[in-house]
């Protein structure tokens, strides 16, 4: 079965999306084992310039997603005009 190209696409998002969680998973088991010669204070600069990633990654999915949904929305008008 051919996919689409939007299923594509929303593929591609997810492989990306899953890749991002998997270096995120790297990263937090690295902190994990450099833990103990860093102090507080570098292990919580470290997790916000994560959290920072995060947010990043999530506006982007969000943004993508929302993107689908305005094509499909406007792929629907059309086919009613």
């Amino acid at each position: 079965m051919e996919l689409t190209p939007l299923q594509r696409n929303v593929l591609d998002k997810y492989e990306t999306l899953s890749k991002s969680l998997h270096n995120l998973d790297t990263t937090i088991k690295e902190l994990k084992e450099n833990s103990s010669s860093e102090s507080p204070e570098q292990v919580l600069r470290q997790l916000r310039e994560i959290e920072v990633k995060i947010a990043l990654i999530g506006t982007l999915f969000k943004g993508s997603v929302y993107s689908l949904v305005l094509q499909r929305q406007a792929k629907q008008n059309t086919k009613k005009v």
